[in-house]
C-alpha cells in the first residue's frame, strides 16, 4: 500500500478532531483537578501515551497541549515548577516556540491605584508612570506600585529556562485563560505566620513563562486571567540585552576558580597580623595588601547597658524603638526579655515554628587596639562582630599612633558559653602554572572567655 493511501486510509475527520481536542481538555482538566493526588511518572506516562496515539491519527498538535507547565508536590509543603517540552529528537512532536527572544509583560489589569515605576531619581525616590506605560530593566523584572505598600512584581522567563523548586507552599491550585495555564500557589513560612500568594502563567505561543506576585489572591487572579505579552520595543530590546564583557585583557580568564574558608583562633593579649584583604598574583600589577595590623585584644569588662557611655557610638544612635529593644529610658541593660526563637522547617517536610520564653541577657565591652603596620587607604576598615550578632556600640580614639576600639556587645545568657569576637578577611591566590584562582574567606576568631 502506498504512503498516500495510508494517509487517506487514517486521515480524521474535523468532527473527529474536535472530539479528540475535547477529549484531551478533559483528561487536562481532570489532571489539574487531582495533580496532588499523582506522581510525575504517572502523569508523563499518560502524556507520552495520548501523544504517541495522536501521532498515529495526525493530531499530534492537540496533543501537545498536554505539554507545558507541571506542578508536581515534593514532600507536603514543596512543589516542583517546571516547563516540560517535547524533545527536538522527535521530528513528529511540536516543540514549543522559542522563537521570540524577548517578552514583556502587559497587564489588562491592575488593582485600584497601581501604576508603573520607571526608575528612581537622584535622591532614590521612586519615579512613576500614572499612565502605566511598561518600564523594563536588563533581569526581567517588572514593577507596578501605587508608591506606597500596594505593589504588582512580574518576572519574565525564556521557557526553557524556567525551573522553581516552590517550597512552603500551603495551597495551589491552577486554572487556564485564553489556553494559557495559570498555577496559584500561597506560601507561609511558619505555621502561624502571613500568607503570601503568586502565580505562575505559562504562554506557549511565546514560549516564555511569567510569575506575579500581589498579596491578595482574588486580585492575583484578575491580574493573571488578564495577562497578555507583548513584543518591546527596539529601545527595551536593546536594553534587555545581557551585556557584554570584554575580557581580552584579563590574563587570568578561564582560570579554574576554587572557594574555600579557614578559620584562624587566637587568645585574648595575643598579638596578631591582620590585613583586611591580600591578592597574590604573579603580575605585581595585579598583587596588593590591603593594609596590615597588629591587633590585640586586651581586655572584656561586663557593662550595665550604655550607663555612662556616649550614645552618639551606638549602631542606631537616633532610632528610638531600636534602643528600646536592648536598653531601658536611662540606658541600662533591658533584661530579662521575650525572645522569640524560631525553627524555620525546611519548607519541604515542615514549615517554620516559633516560640517565645523569657531569657537573661549581659552587655560587655571589650577593647582592642589596632597598630597600623602598613596604613590601608582609608585607614583600618576591619569589620567586629560577635557569633552571636554584631557590635551595638563601636568607639575609638588614638594612643601614640595606636587605635583603641571599645566594642559594646549583647549576649543572651544561653549563648554567653563560647561567645567570641569575630574580624572577617579575604586572601586571594592567583597560580598561572596550574591556572587556577583561590578565593579564602578568613574567620579570625577570638573567644571572650566571659563565663571563665
Amino acid at each position: 500500500m502506498k504512503e498516500e493511501d495510508i494517509k487517506r486510509l487514517y486521515q480524521v475527520s474535523s468532527e473527529a478532531h474536535k472530539s479528540i481536542e475535547h477529549t484531551l481538555r478533559q483528561i487536562g482538566d481532570a489532571s489539574s483537578e487531582h495533580y496532588k493526588r499523582r506522581r510525575k511518572v504517572q502523569r508523563l506516562v499518560v502524556a507520552f501515551a495520548v501523544i504517541a496515539l495522536s501521532i498515529v491519527l495526525s493530531t499530534a498538535a492537540y496533543a501537545t497541549k498536554l505539554f507545558g507547565l507541571l506542578a508536581e508536590p515534593v514532600g507536603k509543603y514543596g512543589l516542583d515548577l517546571q516547563i516540560v517540552q517535547a524533545t527536538a529528537d522527535s521530528a513528529q512532536i511540536q516543540v514549543a516556540p522559542t522563537e521570540k527572544k524577548y517578552a514583556m509583560p502587559k497587564p489588562n489589569y491592575l488593582p485600584k491605584g497601581c501604576c508603573q515605576l520607571i526608575g528612581e531619581d537622584e535622591d532614590l525616590h521612586e519615579l512613576l508612570n500614572p499612565e502605566g506605560v511598561t518600564s523594563y530593566n536588563s533581569n526581567g523584572n517588572y514593577k507596578y506600585t501605587d508608591g506606597n505598600n500596594i505593589w504588582v512584581h512580574f518576572h519574565v522567563y525564556q521557557a526553557e529556562e524556567y525551573h522553581e523548586e516552590a517550597r512552603y507552599i500551603v495551597d495551589s491550585f491552577e486554572r487556564e485563560y485564553n489556553g494559557h495555564k495559570t498555577v496559584f500557589l500561597t506560601r507561609q513560612f511558619e505555621d502561624n505566620g502571613e500568607q503570601e500568594h503568586y502565580a505562575v502563567k505559562y504562554f506557549e505561543d511565546w514560549g516564555f513563562a511569567v510569575d506575579c506576585y500581589f498579596h491578595d489572591m482574588t486580585e492575583l487572579m484578575k491580574i493573571m486571567e488578564g495577562l497578555e505579552l507583548q513584543e518591546p520595543e527596539e529601545e527595551a530590546a536593546n536594553h534587555l540585552e545581557l551585556p557584554t564583557v570584554d575580557i581580552s585583557d584579563d590574563p587570568y580568564a578561564g582560570y579554574e576558580v576554587s572557594m574555600t574558608e579557614e578559620e584562624r583562633v587566637y587568645q585574648l593579649g595575643e598579638t596578631f597580623s591582620w590585613s583586611h584583604q591580600i591578592v597574590d598574583a604573579p603580575s605585581p600589577i595585579y598583587s596588593f595588601k590591603d593594609g596590615e595590623y597588629e591587633i590585640t585584644v586586651t581586655s572584656v569588662k561586663e557593662h550595665d547597658g550604655v550607663k555612662g557611655l556616649d550614645k552618639s557610638k551606638l549602631l542606631a544612635p537616633n532610632d528610638e524603638e531600636w534602643f528600646a529593644r536592648y536598653f531601658n529610658s536611662d540606658g541600662s541593660l533591658k533584661t530579662p526579655y521575650i525572645r522569640t526563637d524560631t525553627d524555620h522547617g525546611d519548607g519541604v517536610d515542615s514549615l517554620g515554628h516559633s516560640e517565645s520564653k523569657e531569657v537573661s541577657r549581659r552587655f560587655y565591652l571589650v577593647t582592642i587596639e589596632v597598630k597600623a603596620i602598613e596604613e590601608s587607604y582609608g585607614g583600618f576598615n576591619g569589620q567586629f562582630m560577635t557569633n552571636v550578632g554584631g557590635a551595638i556600640y563601636r568607639d575609638k580614639y588614638d594612643e601614640n599612633g595606636t587605635d583603641i576600639f571599645t566594642i559594646g556587645v549583647a549576649a543572651d545568657q544561653d549563648e554567653t558559653d563560647g561567645l567570641a569576637l569575630l574580624i572577617p578577611s579575604k586572601e586571594t591566590v592567583i597560580d598561572e602554572k596550574t591556572e587556577t584562582v583561590a578565593f579564602k574567606e578568613i574567620r579570625t576568631v577570638v573567644p571572650l572567655m566571659v563565663d571563665q
